[in-house]
């Protein structure tokens, strides 16, 4: 039996209980592994085309009859009718637009008829995925969800923008008392000013 084993200059004996325990041990180990492989082998998953989040890809929400088809990550290239089919939206009487970041496309077939309406996605989804906000479309509200933004310092803002009648900077956020460069810098990667058509 192992519980005479002996060590060279030092004499250790094992008991049984030890010899159990250490069995016990390795069996729950070999037990672990076993799963962790076999569960790997058993869960196939592949994330649906356009899912998966690119560098310099454009975000889409895809709304169809009052439900949603998700966000999907879409290079620049991509067609909005390629989108659409593969958001299985199958054919539509549309003809193909420029998809643009934080676009929302709105498809109602309910009634027989095609209709297509584009917007922007919501303030909250778009803040969850890293996306800035107009400055010059906030409001109040969608201002309260950026760190760092108070309701006095949101009130701030909307006012500052009814006396400019428009942000054409950011940094003219530093007009307002208390956003210094710092907290400037905080919030400006929350907030952009978008081009204004001349």
């Amino acid at each position: 039996m192992l519980s005479g084993w002996k060590r060279k200059n030092k004499s250790m004996t094992i008991s049984e209980g030890q010899i159990k325990g250490l069995i016990a041990v390795c069996l729950t180990l070999a037990i672990i592994l076993f799963f962790s492989l076999f569960y790997r082998l058993l869960i196939n998953y592949k994330a649906p085309v356009f899912a998966d989040q690119l560098d310099n890809s454009l975000a889409i929400e895809v709304v169809e009859n009052n439900q949603s088809k998700g966000v999907y990550f879409v290079g620049s290239e991509t067609s909005s009718g390629q989108l659409l089919k593969t958001a299985g939206i199958g054919e539509f009487a549309f003809t193909d637009f420029k998809l643009n970041d934080g676009m929302k496309i709105i498809i109602n077939s309910a009634s027989g008829n095609q209709n297509i309406d584009i917007t922007k996605m919501a303030a909250t989804e778009r803040l969850a995925l890293g996306m800035p906000l107009d400055i010059n479309q906030v409001t109040e509200d969608e201002l309260l969800l950026i760190t760092g933004i108070g309701q006095v310092t949101a009130e701030e803002i909307l006012n500052l923008r009814k006396k400019l009648g428009r942000f054409e900077n950011i940094k003219q956020l530093m007009e307002i008392k208390g956003i210094k460069e710092k907290r400037l810098a905080q919030i400006r990667k929350h907030l952009y000013v978008e081009k204004h058509p001349r």
